[in-house]
């Protein structure tokens, strides 16, 4: 197969593809346990914020084999990888002040191994601290994107059908 200067240009970034070519596609892991919800904290500069572990899906790369790399690389947590449940667009209201569109793709995880074998070690820099929250928390986090309403219903049922929440920022 030939390939183009665009498809060399493709490999070389982080995420497979080039930034201003088009959304990036993130898939978050809601993995809710007895204990509470999986979040991980994250820094940018001075700001702190949570937001469900999981990162960006790489070129090629299925969302659950996402959610299962991710997991292992920041926590060294070994996850089984459900259905998706929400899906979620972060646009920034000023893209000459930053530039960023992510859509979030929310899937269903749960520890390999069932709820009680959910240790969790930090291994990504990136990653601050991750710990299972209660429900009672959620309102009080800057959580990233502001999904706080939909996490709390989950605490009751899980959605049958995915669910789009919208733009939100």
């Amino acid at each position: 197969m030939n390939s183009s200067p665009a498809d060399a240009e493709l490999t070389q970034t982080s995420h497979g593809r080039v930034p201003d070519e088009g959304p990036i596609v993130r898939a978050g892991g809601l993995c809710l346990v007895s204990e509470g919800l999986l979040l991980v904290e994250q820094r940018r500069g001075e700001e702190a914020y949570w937001l469900l572990p999981g990162g960006g899906v790489r070129f090629g790369e299925a969302l659950a084999d996402s959610l299962r790399r991710e997991f292992t690389e920041e926590l060294g947590l070994r996850v089984t990888v459900g259905r998706p449940l929400a899906l979620v667009e972060a646009i920034s209201p000023d893209m000459a002040a930053y530039r960023k569109h992510v859509v979030h793709i929310v899937l269903e995880v749960r520890p390999a191994g069932g709820a009680g074998s959910a240790c969790l070690a930090l291994r990504d820099s990136a990653v601050v601290s991750a710990r299972f929250v209660p429900r009672a928390e959620l309102p009080g986090l800057d959580l990233r994107p502001p999904i706080a309403d939909f996490l709390d219903r989950c605490f009751d049922d899980l959605p049958e059908t995915p669910v789009y929440l919208g733009r939100r920022w």
